[in-house]
């Protein structure tokens, strides 16, 4: 596949037509979304392993956000050796989130799946997941299990064997996948599913948001049912961000529009409600049951942030339990 400077991004849901791929294959199965900027440490793995795959009906779109460091190089070396990696290169840094949109954009297959440039799959992990979605024409994306890479070592592997999306009922898919934005990272990743292309293409892919990842897969839990592969499929490599390097992390993802994002409950809240009354097929009764899971989920998290803010209080001031015990011994 050819390397093509990147174009004004098109309506989501447009193919990648012949601006990428002139004179490519009929249409894949599946395309593998791969956006990256400075990459080159990790990128040949994650490359390799999608290449390695035992389901060969694949693309995989790259969109490389002005990279300083080598990662172009090594996207021309594997764009010349497999036609089925094509490269867009894009001409100004357009920030995190909007790359990860480009790539789906670009994307040409009936399957789609987000890929980091520092993440990687077994080779089994496509055969499977078009299996699955093969298997139950009504489920929209596959998930499954993973491992977890912390930065400062470590691995978190959870097989989880409670109830997952696959509900019919969009309230009560809504229920779990709010648990599960609770549990933690390393329980269920519904981000990283392989994804029935043109429902994806009719959200709002993701937005300018703090949560962007929490209302796209809230906008997918609304449309319909997952299905989940109970085995150990990717691997996620997972970076320690600290309170200091928040706010870099939010210069990374929106380069122009940081300092306007705030990280509050009140806002996430909104932002549900707006999708739970933009989805179609769902009836009055199940908009006012969604909206509260939403408000009661939302007001909850308003709760732990107060707590939170208490703790880094009195310890900021020296009150501990054990200053307080030590305090009651004296007198």
């Amino acid at each position: 596949m050819v390397v093509a400077d990147a174009p004004d991004a098109p309506d989501a849901g447009a193919g990648v037509g012949d601006e990428l791929v002139p004179g490519s294959s009929p249409r894949p199965r599946l395309t593998f979304g791969l956006p990256v900027r400075n990459g080159e440490d990790s990128l040949p793995k994650c490359l390799d392993s999608i290449l390695a795959q035992d389901f060969a009906d694949f693309e995989v779109v790259v969109c490389d956000n002005c990279s300083t460091d080598r990662t172009r190089e090594i996207l021309d070396e594997y764009a010349a050796k497999d036609d089925r990696v094509g490269v867009c290169l894009n001409e100004e840094n357009v920030g995190l989130v909007e790359n990860f949109n480009r790539v789906f954009r670009l994307a040409r297959g009936e399957y789609f799946r987000w890929i980091g440039a520092d993440d990687w799959l077994e080779p089994g992990y496509a055969a499977a997941c078009v299996d699955a979605l093969d298997r139950d024409p009504d489920a929209i994306a596959a998930t499954t299990f993973f491992g977890l890479h912390r930065e400062r070592g470590g691995v978190d592997f959870e097989q989880f064997q409670g109830e997952y999306l696959e509900s019919p009922d969009p309230a009560r898919r809504l229920s779990r996948l709010l648990w599960f934005f609770h549990a933690g990272v390393a329980i269920y990743e519904p981000t990283y599913a392989t994804m029935r292309r043109e429902v994806l293409a009719r959200t709002h892919l993701f937005q300018i948001h703090h949560h962007q990842d929490w209302l796209l897969t809230t906008e997918m839990c609304l449309a319909g049912r997952f299905v989940h592969v109970p085995e150990c499929l990717f691997h996620r490599n997972w970076p320690e961000v600290d309170s200091s390097g928040h706010y870099a992390h939010l210069l990374e993802m929106y380069p122009e529009r940081a300092k306007y994002l705030a990280k509050s409950p009140w806002l996430l809240m909104r932002a549900m409600f707006a999708l739970v009354d933009e989805a179609e097929g769902l009836s009055a009764t199940d908009k006012r049951h969604c909206r509260k899971l939403i408000f009661w989920w939302c007001l909850g998290r308003v709760g732990r942030q107060a707590r939170s803010r208490l703790r880094k209080l009195r310890r900021s001031r020296g009150i501990t339990r054990a200053a307080v015990g030590a305090g009651d011994a004296t007198e």
